[in-house]
């Protein structure tokens, strides 16, 4: 705000005053971008487009991806954000899907999830439920198919602006992740 609309915004509150002409300089709250998600580079962790991340959640501060360690039947990287914890965490593996769905289907047993489109296999999204204590709410897991392989991928992330569905986020962001595994391990994603 300039320094005179300060001025006026300070006064007309002083005042108790919502005349027509204090409400005229009250600036709105921009609007959240509500389009879906897209694919497009660059991409955090290898699977998940930057720039969609950044306008789901709100994240502008610089992030630093990294795997840790090599991907031969899984994989761990967290997107890390100066003096924050990481906005964005993606982990994979070959090894033990079944279980481990099994196991987070437990989990969330008695909190809303949402069981995945058919063609992403087998999973489930969930929001947890946060009163901000959580720094990556939004979860998301699939088990499916890549060529004669079943690997399994989970995908949290950081709250969405108001106004989004983050359920729904979720789900593009796994189409998205899937396509790029697909294209990086050399096989064709499918339902498991």
């Amino acid at each position: 705000m300039t320094s005179t609309r300060l001025l006026l915004a300070a006064a007309c509150a002083a005042m108790g005053v919502l005349a027509a002409g204090c409400r005229d300089h009250e600036e709105k709250a921009p609007q959240p971008d509500l389009r879906p998600v897209a694919d497009s580079a660059p991409y955090l962790c290898d699977l998940v487009p930057e720039p969609e991340l950044r306008r789901v959640t709100g994240v502008n501060v610089p992030l630093n991806a990294r795997w840790d360690g090599g991907q031969t039947d899984n994989g761990l990287c967290l997107a890390q954000a100066d003096g924050r914890e990481a906005p964005l965490g993606i982990d994979w593996s070959y090894n033990e899907g079944e279980k481990i769905l099994r196991n987070k289907q437990e989990e969330w047993s008695h909190d809303t999830h949402h069981p995945l489109p058919v063609e992403l296999g087998k999973g489930l999204a969930v929001v947890i439920p946060t009163a901000g204590g959580i720094a990556r709410p939004n979860y998301v897991i699939a088990l499916f198919r890549c060529g004669n392989r079943r690997p399994w991928l989970s995908i949290d992330f950081a709250p969405v602006v108001r106004g989004r569905d983050a359920v729904r986020d979720m789900v593009d962001f796994m189409r998205i992740a899937q396509s790029r595994f697909g294209r990086l391990h050399k096989c064709v994603p499918g339902a498991s």
